[in-house]
């Protein structure tokens, strides 16, 4: 901490402190960055409602997720006691969906027009809803608020020790705690010798 030393203004101590300790001055940038931020982002009227998700962002997103779980179930299940070598399948409901952030803007068109039967007004509102997006290195990207992960309809195990009933069942729990899914939507077979 620090140490209060007669006759010295606290700004000249707050600087020997920031000097002293830089990860301090760090924090402090970021969240002046943080706050920069979060002031554009508000002042750009985003919307923070569902979009509809562009193709180059949403499919590739959601392989990778669903290729990264079938991994992590098989190196997992692959150390279970007596299991052996595994390889697992994982069927997906629905897709994974990205929400993203959208802007919308609206323009209103009033026209004056001086016909014979005397003044008219004709008013024309356009809404425009876009994606809100950021400049990166690469261009721009979109806002990604979340992701919705995919819902899993069922999980096949091949296990070389599926033969035992007390592994088959350890294989079961490991996938329904990882997965989330039902007993009923977990099959585990014994894995052929020839793989």
């Amino acid at each position: 901490m620090m140490q209060k030393k007669s006759g010295e203004p606290l700004s000249a101590r707050w600087k020997a402190y920031i000097k002293k300790n830089p990860g301090i001055a760090y924090l402090l940038y970021a969240a002046v960055g943080i706050l920069a931020v979060l002031l554009y982002l508000s002042g750009s009227r985003i919307d923070c409602t569902k979009s509809e998700q562009t193709e180059t962002v949403a499919p590739a997103a959601s392989t990778a997720s669903r290729d990264a779980l079938e991994r992590r179930l098989i190196n997992v299940l692959s150390e279970i006691r007596g299991a052996g070598k595994v390889d697992v399948l994982v069927t997906y409901e629905t897709n994974g969906e990205i929400v993203t952030a959208t802007v919308r803007q609206t323009d209103e068109d009033v026209k004056d027009a001086n016909g014979s039967s005397g003044n008219q007004t004709s008013r024309t509102v356009r809404e425009v809803t876009e994606p809100a997006t950021i400049e990166t290195q690469n261009g721009h990207a979109p806002i990604v608020l979340y992701e919705i992960e995919p819902t899993v309809r069922g999980v096949i195990v091949v296990a070389e020790g599926a033969a035992d009933f007390s592994v088959r069942e350890k294989l079961q729990a490991a996938v329904r705690a990882v997965t989330g899914v039902a007993i009923t939507q977990i099959e585990v077979f014994e894995m052929s010798f020839g793989s």
